[in-house]
């Protein structure tokens, strides 16, 4: 870049082998294009679709869950001597299932928001106008080839990197790239010396800035890669992905419930082993290993993914684009958000809000409803004239500044284009960053007419006159220090002031030299870009989140102490902190102080970087918004990127996680929200699954262990896992939000997957477990003479050993689990009857206690909040009507789930109500429970707890008399301008 900067066009004509007045030929360009590529950005890698499903295949729970699959058949194969039968395959076929349906809804979800990035980028591609075979002509950017000559004018994007070498009042906004706001004066002169910072090459267009006014002709230096945009896109590309802390979280739970399934699996089988019949060890090696697969949440996955992927397509309705289905959670792990001002907290258009008139402030509002008169004549016409900026339809272009003076003018009946069209330009003197001032000369009705609007104090040097009241007078220092000292306060509320002032003294056109001296002062206006109404509430929210709102601007700090103060994110000077501070500081002295900060003033791109490693080394997730180019390497370092779809170039988009589709600071906190939910309804579910399986583990060791004989069949306990628990944990995702959840500050730090839920897990795993044990020995109970009777002979012994067995264990089925020399099959025919009502138990109890898991702070309020999940009740209903069914569905019940034929209810007609009165005994005992704490924490407070309210109840007390104070005088300061207005 160096070498173009201090060059002069016709060398730069020769080395680059074009024509500056003619532009290159078609075989040139072919040429070109052939040699160098398309001028495109660099892609990221584009991952294939089956690569992505391949991916998901290879994390750890499935890893363990292909394995547990494979095991599920070489166990009762070995049991079974090695005899296939289609039962062997059915556990296979429903884990592989649900293995496959998680990695089908990882990859459409990645997919998706592929497509909807692709979709985004496709709204506007960019157009370029080229000279080319001495002609001028409109051509995708992307045909833009080295030597190419590129014409610019106002609105038009830059299409690549180019020297300019004519130039005409040219004004670029470079802000995505340099994070400058105010758009910088070009020129078509070669610099005395070269240099490495952007914003200083003067002569030089940067690639997807823009033109914001004056006209110009730059020839293609670099193209696509090359480029300083394309720089950046290609080190984003090189950044290795990270995972997310769901990711990181899950992957540990995975690697302790292995773990734990692997420990359980051995304890079982030694347990047995030693205990029961070492010959069957078999049997008792099938038994351990369907325990420890009982005890993975094998629809864990499942779950996690369907529950991320409802809640993806509910973002995606509150315009949020989310590429990767665990960023959900992220953000509702969030507990700092650094954001930009302009665009997401502001609406991104200046709009006048004050008039300075008569020597007085007047609301922008008021004034546009008031008649018109000579002073607002000349006043609108100054708004118009002396403006470069166009407003037709949607488009528009032109400087924000004087965007908004044309929509004020509009707002009160004056055209720009029709009054241009009536008062032609006759001569100007553009806008100059030294004199501070642009001046217009129309045609008034015959009368040259200049008007003048420029910075108000540069503005006042050149009058000698003013309008007071319809009356031109001489003006007085009075005058000029009244208005003066109405500017600084308009400037103290981050308002910027613009002066207008004419002249109609000419009778002839003037010299340009003259056209500035003996003005009349007309007016000033105060403009601001204006906080987003919903930025407030959305603000309000995040605080009563616990979230912590951080803004960063490239704005002065009294102007961003201004805005900040409106949104009610600071409120003094040491909340801010200004580049030049923050340059001073190093990294340990920047730790140190971040969390008293809000507010970061005058700020660069690389700052960004800094400011996010801080709060992350403080232990906080952190989120950080962008648009820019420069904005990239902090979305990229952030815990959650999110990038505007409007206003956001590609590369920002690339590199961030989250994508929003309307630029709004509001939708954020949706999405904090719908976070939020997304892992207390993962918690849930976890919370529900891994309580049912240990319940499911201990009732039957601890039965074994004192039977000798497993109380269920591994068929048992794949109808609890694979229908029951599945059915029910995946409707958990499905439910309604929780908005309480808003009212809770995030946990700072790490925080564990099973942090919050140990109690509600241990609950139910000991009271299933109880009421487990309990039905067995309950259905246990109706075993008499005759069913043993039954069970040996069906087991293959006949009456002389069925009668010697009897006696040598007096009659009792304790006895025969407890001796060796019975078959296990008989012993699996005689345990039918507690097998039956411990199924109904550890089927139809989760039923109903799967709808009392409510992690979501019940402690914020008194008032019980009851969200009803249709779709979990559903579920619930739908699975307990199947686990009935089964019982009476001849052959499934009997040669499957090795229960009870139909004709033993004929005796044992109570069995199942009694069964299912001990399987709803866990819920209401946990509905008992929670009930006796929801009481205690709210309405007897331990003395601790007391005080901790107490103190909490001061500071909000605290909070809403200062938010009082704010208000009364925000109320007497419009008071007293509305009095000086009268």
């Amino acid at each position: 870049m160096d070498k173009y900067l201090s060059q002069k066009n016709e060398n730069l004509e020769k080395e680059l082998e074009t024509n500056f007045e003619e532009g290159l030929t078609s075989e040139q360009v072919e040429d070109r294009l052939q040699k160098y590529g398309r001028n495109e950005l660099p892609q990221g890698k584009v991952t294939p679709w089956y690569l992505i499903f391949l991916k998901t295949l290879t994390q750890p729970i499935q890893i363990i869950l292909i394995i547990a699959a494979i095991i599920s058949v070489i166990a009762p194969l070995i049991s079974n001597h090695w005899e296939v039968h289609f039962e062997v395959f059915i556990d296979f076929m429903v884990i592989i299932s649900i293995v496959l349906i998680d990695g089908i809804l990882e990859t459409v979800q990645e997919v998706k928001a592929r497509k909807s990035m692709d979709a985004l980028k496709e709204i506007s591609k960019p157009k370029a106008v080229v000279i080319r075979n001495d002609g001028q002509q409109e051509i995708d950017a992307g045909e833009l080839v080295v030597g190419d000559i590129v014409v610019l004018e106002a609105g038009k994007y830059i299409p690549a990197e180019l020297k300019i070498i004519e130039a005409s009042d040219l004004m670029i906004d470079e802000s995505i790239l340099t994070g400058e706001s105010v758009p910088v004066e070009k020129i078509d002169t070669p610099l005395a010396k070269t240099t490495q910072i952007l914003a200083e090459m003067k002569n030089i267009a940067f690639m997807s800035t823009v033109v914001t006014a004056g006209r110009a002709i730059g020839v293609v230096i670099k193209t696509g890669k090359d480029t300083e945009i394309g720089k950046i896109a290609t080190s984003i590309n090189e950044n290795d992905e990270s995972h997310t802390p769901l990711e990181k979280k899950f992957n540990r739970f995975t690697m302790i419930i292995a773990l734990i399934s692997f420990l359980i699996g051995i304890a079982i089988f030694l347990t047995l082993f030693v205990s029961g019949d070492q010959k069957a060890w078999a049997n008792h090696l099938m038994v351990a290993i369907t325990l420890a697969i009982g005890v993975i949440p094998e629809c864990l996955a499942a779950i996690i993914s369907i529950t991320l992927s409802f809640s993806t397509k509910r973002m995606a309705t509150e315009n949020v684009i989310v590429k990767k289905l665990q960023a959900v959670e992220t953000l509702g792990s969030v507990n700092v958000i650094c954001t930009d001002k302009t665009g997401t907290l502001t609406q991104n258009k200046m709009t006048v809000q004050k008039i300075i008139i008569n020597n007085q402030i007047i609301d922008g509002k008021k004034y546009s409803l008031e008649k018109k008169d000579e002073h607002a004549d000349y006043f609108l016409k100054s708004l118009v004239l002396c403006n470069d900026s166009v407003t037709e339809g949607l488009e528009r272009i032109g400087d924000p500044t004087e965007l908004a003076l044309v929509d004020f003018a509009e707002s009160m009946g004056y055209d720009e284009q029709d009054a241009r069209d009536e008062w032609k330009r006759i001569d100007e003197i553009p806008f100059d960053s030294e004199r501070k001032m642009m001046t217009t000369v129309n045609n008034i009705n015959g009368v040259n007419t200049t008007f003048t609007k420029g910075a108000l104090d540069q503005l006042l040097k050149h009058c000698t006159k003013i309008m007071v009241n319809n009356t031109v007078r001489t003006i007085t220092q009075a005058d000029k220090d009244s208005l003066l000292e109405i500017a600084n306060k308009l400037s103290d509320d981050a308002l910027r002031v613009l002066a207008f002032a004419y002249n109609t003294s000419y009778d002839v056109e003037p010299d340009q030299d003259d056209l500035e001296h003996d003005l009349t002062f007309i007016a000033g206006v105060a403009m601001i870009d204006p906080v987003r109404e919903s930025a407030v509430n959305a603000v309000k929210q995040a605080h009563d989140a616990g979230v912590k709102v951080v803004m960063i601007t490239g704005d002065h700090a009294v102007t961003a102490l201004a805005i900040a103060k409106e949104l009610d994110i600071a409120h003094s000077m040491n909340e801010v902190m200004s580049s030049e501070r923050l340059n001073s500081l190093s990294d340990d002295e920047l730790y140190q102080i971040i969390e008293q900060i809000n507010v970061f003033a005058r700020v660069n791109p690389e700052h960004k970087v800094r400011i996010v490693d801080a709060f992350q080394r403080r232990g906080n997730i952190t989120s950080m918004t962008g648009d820019g180019v420069n904005d990239a390497p902090s979305l990229t370092k952030a815990d959650i990127g999110v990038a505007m779809g409007i206003t956001g170039t590609d590369v920002a988009k690339q590199a961030a996680d989250i994508i929003l589709t309307d630029d709004n600071f509001e939708t954020i906190i949706k999405g904090v929200n719908e976070g939020r939910n997304v892992y207390q309804k993962i918690k849930r579910a976890v919370t529900f699954v891994i309580g049912v399986n240990m319940a499911n583990v201990i009732s039957i060791f601890v039965l074994s262990a004192l039977n000798s004989v497993s109380p269920v069949e591994a068929t048992n306990i794949l109808w609890m896992n694979l229908i029951v628990e599945s059915l029910i944990a995946i409707s958990m995702g499905m439910g309604a939000n929780d908005n309480s959840l808003m009212k809770v500050k995030p946990i700072k730090g790490k925080n564990p997957l099973f942090r919050g839920i140990w109690w509600s897990m241990i609950k139910i795993t000991m009271f299933t477990s109880i009421a487990s044990i309990a039905a067995w020995y309950f259905g246990m109970g109706f075993v008499n003479t005759q069913v043993i009777e039954s069970a040996l002979s069906q087991a293959g012994y006949n009456e002389a050993q069925v009668s010697e067995i009897l006696i040598r264990n007096n009659h009792g089925w304790y006895q025969i689990f407890k001796d060796h020399n019975v078959l296990i099959s008989a012993k699996v025919i005689i345990g039918n009857f507690g097998r039956t009502a411990m199924f109904i138990a550890i089927t139809c109890g989760p039923c109903g206690y799967a709808n009392l898991i409510k992690l979501s702070q019940w402690q914020t309020s008194k008032k019980i909040n009851i969200i009803v999940n249709k779709p979990l009740w559903i579920c619930s209903m739908g699975a307990l009507g199947l686990n009935i069914i089964v019982i009476f569905v001849p052959g499934l019940n009997t040669s499957i789930l090795n229960l009870i034929p139909l004709t033993e209810y004929q005796t044992a007609w109570y069995l199942i109500p009694v069964s299912l009165a001990i399987a709803a005994a866990p819920t209401f005992i946990i509905l008992a429970l929670d009930g006796i704490v929801f009481v205690t924490y709210h309405y007897f407070p331990d003395p601790k707890r007391r005080n901790q309210m107490l103190v909490a109840e001061m500071i909000k007390s605290d909070k809403l008399l200062a938010e009082k104070k704010r208000k009364k005088a925000k109320a007497k300061k419009q008071k007293e301008e509305a009095e000086a207005n009268k």
